[in-house]
């Protein structure tokens, strides 16, 4: 351990040298210590240091991630400690470690990082709290990539975490921030650069070599989407629970649909009741063909509820989505108040209730509901209370959303414009990056030369004079002198 020791604390030097490290130098030097690790038994590094205590006091998380890393993972193995116990003595040193690690130095321990955080996955399901797991995982998955950007298998234990501890709203930062990538499963010459080395976007990093991604593949990032529009249902956020349900619909399929996109179907159809109060005419239009009809076939009762708003359909509808149902109709009820305000500029109360009103001669009740709509801003109008009698009172429909008490100010309307400004930013960049390393690929540069080599071929022929049923002085002119 003596001899250990100092080697285990000499990368990355601290304090940093006057003159960075260059990439080279950097990944040379980490590769060795990664080296070290891995040749040391774990029974050594778990044996403590000679003046009493244990490698954890010594090492600091945020300078020494690897050798810390390797260290906890030896004791978490370690078939003599009670490791598996939530809230215990390892348990504080990982969720310490995932806030304070070195997110350049744990891109060279992808395979030891995922054991992490599914030990910590692990410990608190097995410790009957699963909540107690969904702020380390957030802040793993958020430290490695701020931006989120590229889908790792970590995000799908995380989401699943989210909806086993109902930690709906915890699970925001992460799915709010789109997935625009995936790690690359090809080599290009993008490969040349290493993971020490500035990425314009996280899939520099996150590949097949660093496994910071377990292997993905098509069932899991469906399950991804799905259980992200579940979680944005139960927070009644229906316009980005739909984004997440059409994601899911409109993933290639071979041939039949899954039983994820079946599932999704039914839940879009009740979401888009929600958010709307009617279901769209059509699917994306870029479903595939097959899998719109399949999933209309087998999703019938539900496309029959978008069509007609009946309880008693609800005996056909599957369990799971009858706490949606109960809320479509409760919907109909919001919708058809908010459609009065493109036929009437103003209405009785009365009126109001003897058009949507379970108790038609419940006024009360419906002031109540209708005001609830106006301070939730799902209704653009004012209630014009005229005495205390609800018999009395008119609701007026705003014009437009520049007017009435839910209308935007200047301030807010540009603040929203700057917010979109900034995502089409974002999502061009994105595409930047990705046209970028997709001409960089090997199958790219190759189609590339074939089509190369066929425009050229093409070309030659249009200008050979000598080709069959081509005269070689066609295209003189014959107006010419002489």
């Amino acid at each position: 351990m003596e001899s250990l020791l100092p080697q285990l604390v000499s990368f990355p030097p601290h304090p940093p040298p006057p003159l960075p490290l260059s990439d080279a130098a950097y990944d040379k030097g980490i590769k060795n210590l990664r080296k070290v690790l891995n040749d040391t038994p774990a029974n050594t590094l778990t044996a403590g240091v000679p003046n009493g205590g244990d490698l954890l006091d010594i090492l600091d998380p945020s300078i020494n991630t690897l050798p810390y890393l390797y260290v906890l993972l030896a004791h978490i193995n370690d078939g003599r400690q009670k490791s598996s116990v939530l809230g215990g003595p390892l348990w504080l040193k990982a969720v310490d470690f995932v806030e304070r690690f070195d997110e350049v130095q744990v891109r060279y321990v992808g395979t030891e990082f995922r054991r992490l955080t599914v030990w910590i996955r692990d410990v608190a399901l097995a410790g009957n709290r699963p909540a107690a797991a969904v702020r380390p995982i957030r802040s793993a998955i958020l430290r490695l990539d701020p931006s989120s950007s590229c889908f790792t298998s970590t995000h799908l234990v995380f989401v699943r975490q989210c909806l086993q501890a109902s930690t709906f709203r915890a699970a925001k930062p992460i799915l709010d921030k789109d997935t625009y990538e995936f790690p690359s499963s090809f080599k290009t010459q993008l490969s040349s650069q290493l993971p020490c080395s500035h990425h314009d976007t996280s899939s520099g990093f996150i590949t097949d070599q660093t496994k910071l991604s377990a292997g993905i593949n098509y069932r899991e990032v469906l399950q991804y989407f799905i259980y992200g529009a579940m979680v944005y249902m139960a927070l009644k956020e229906w316009h980005r629970a739909i984004l997440f349900l059409e994601i899911v619909l409109t993933a290639p399929a071979k041939s039949n649909s899954s039983r994820i996109q079946v599932e999704a179907y039914k839940k879009w159809v009740l979401a888009n009741l929600l958010a709307r109060g009617e279901v769209p005419g059509s699917l994306p239009r870029t479903t595939s063909p097959q899998v719109a009809k399949q999933v209309r076939t087998l999703g019938k009762p539900y496309g029959t509820l978008g069509e007609i708003f009946k309880d008693s359909l609800s005996k056909e509808l599957d369990d799971y989505n009858l706490s949606l149902v109960f809320q479509v109709l409760d919907a109909y009820r919001r919708f058809t108040i908010v459609k009065l305000a493109s036929t009437y500029a103003a209405l009785p109360l009365p009126e109001v209730t003897q058009r949507t009103s379970p108790d038609p001669n419940n006024h009360a009740e419906t002031a109540q509901y209708v005001a609830m709509m106006i301070n939730n801003g799902q209704l653009r109008a004012t209630l014009d209370q005229r005495s205390q009698d609800p018999q009395s009172w008119v609701l007026r429909f705003e014009p437009s959303s520049s007017t009435g008490p839910q209308a935007q100010s200047e301030q807010e309307q540009y603040e929203e414009l700057v917010g979109q400004a900034s995502k089409t930013a974002k999502l061009a960049d994105h595409v930047r990056e990705t046209d970028r390393k997709l001409s960089l690929s090997k199958d790219y540069i190759n189609w590339l030369k074939r089509s190369k080599k066929d425009s050229k071929a093409q070309a030659n022929d249009e200008e050979d004079p000598l080709l069959p049923g081509r005269h070689p002085f066609d295209d003189e002119d014959i107006m010419g002198n002489g």
